[in-house]
């Protein structure tokens, strides 16, 4: 292992060990509303670099989620600067990354009028990483049609998606074919990255993945089936085609006639069995739950920097996820009883 490689991997472990605790969840729910989540983690967490000037009285949601995200795109950026090998593939990973989760965000406000006027959209990407996209952001903030969207993403590899939508004024814009479209060239390019990395780390990281998209691929088709009654062809349309589930299971799963078949046809794979060892509440939380669960081993157990790199990115985002849960609980005073099981620590 090269120094810098080495340095990577201490460095990622080192900011994982101030990852927020039990401790910290527990206060953190109990605060009565978001300036004081806000003041928690300004006062006791490692987040006091999030916030800058920003002042805790009247802080507005969509910013406070904002500062966190930025903050933590800096953190990810940081990290994989330290890597030689494939620390720069993966700083454009989180760029692509970044990117496509704020189209959707853009695309999701787009369809709702109303919020489109009463929200300015800021696209949260941090200002050193902005040479890394070729967005136009300056037309995209400004942008109140989808025809305006267009002209934003003129020129780059986001067009060819877009392009072959034409909607007109008024009508719906197909988010979740949209973002499943999206989401297959992210995640092509990681696979991509981890092709790159030595065998021993290739195959640690395929696994991750593999449990990932295994279990993304599970829960669309049970959702499919359970919420849309769909059909076999149109459930295929939205699977990634990606993991480890043979075309058989796949098979077996599209043309099961109840979700309890399909399940029981998960629980036969690779990573089927990991269902019995997670707690969840509802079948939608496994994909992140099994993330979760696979970052945090190679957090303790894999001494590979790439292993470790992707792991810690992704365990930052299951805590981002745990404190927009927070925020969202504070503001309209849910009560902790029903958000504590939401949060995964």
């Amino acid at each position: 292992m090269s120094d810098t490689s080495y340095a990577a991997l201490t460095r990622a472990k080192a900011k994982f060990g101030k990852r927020l605790r039990e401790k910290d969840y527990k206060s953190l729910l109990d605060c009565a509303n978001v300036a004081e989540v806000m003041t928690y983690l300004k006062s006791n967490t490692h987040y006091i670099e999030a916030f800058g000037e920003a002042n805790e009285r009247g802080i507005r949601r969509g910013l406070f989620e904002n500062l966190l995200k930025q903050y933590m795109n800096n953190q990810f950026d940081s990290l994989v600067r330290f890597e030689l090998s494939v620390g720069e593939q993966f700083s454009n990973y989180i760029a692509h990354k970044t990117e496509v989760n704020e189209l959707i965000r853009f695309l999701t406000l787009l369809n709702s009028t109303e919020d489109r006027r009463e929200q300015p959209f800021h696209f949260v990407f941090p200002a050193h990483m902005a040479k890394k996209t070729s967005i136009n952001l300056t037309t995209l903030a400004d942008a109140k049609s989808y025809e305006e969207f267009l002209a934003a993403i003129e020129g780059t590899r986001y067009e060819k998606v877009f392009s072959k939508y034409q909607i007109k004024s008024g009508e719906s814009i197909p988010i979740t074919e949209i973002e499943n479209e999206l989401y297959i060239g992210l995640y092509r390019d990681l696979y991509e990255i981890v092709d790159k990395t030595g065998s021993t780390e290739s195959a640690e990281l395929e696994d991750l993945l593999d449990a990932v998209m295994d279990y993304e691929n599970f829960v669309r088709i049970i959702r499919f089936k359970k919420y849309y009654k769909a059909d076999y062809k149109t459930i295929a349309k939205f699977l990634l085609p990606f993991g480890s589930l043979s075309d058989k299971a796949l098979g077996e799963m599209l043309t099961a006639e109840t979700s309890d078949e399909v399940y029981k046809i998960m629980l036969r794979t690779k990573h089927g069995k990991l269902i019995s060892k997670t707690d969840y509440n509802h079948t939608g939380e496994l994909p992140l739950r099994i993330k979760h669960k696979k970052a945090w081993h190679n957090m303790y157990f894999s001494d590979n920097p790439a292993t470790v790199m992707l792991s810690y990115i992704i365990l930052c985002e299951v805590e981002l996820h745990n404190l927009i849960i927070l925020i969202e609980a504070a503001r309209y005073n849910v009560d902790r009883t029903k958000i504590e099981p939401l949060l995964i620590y």
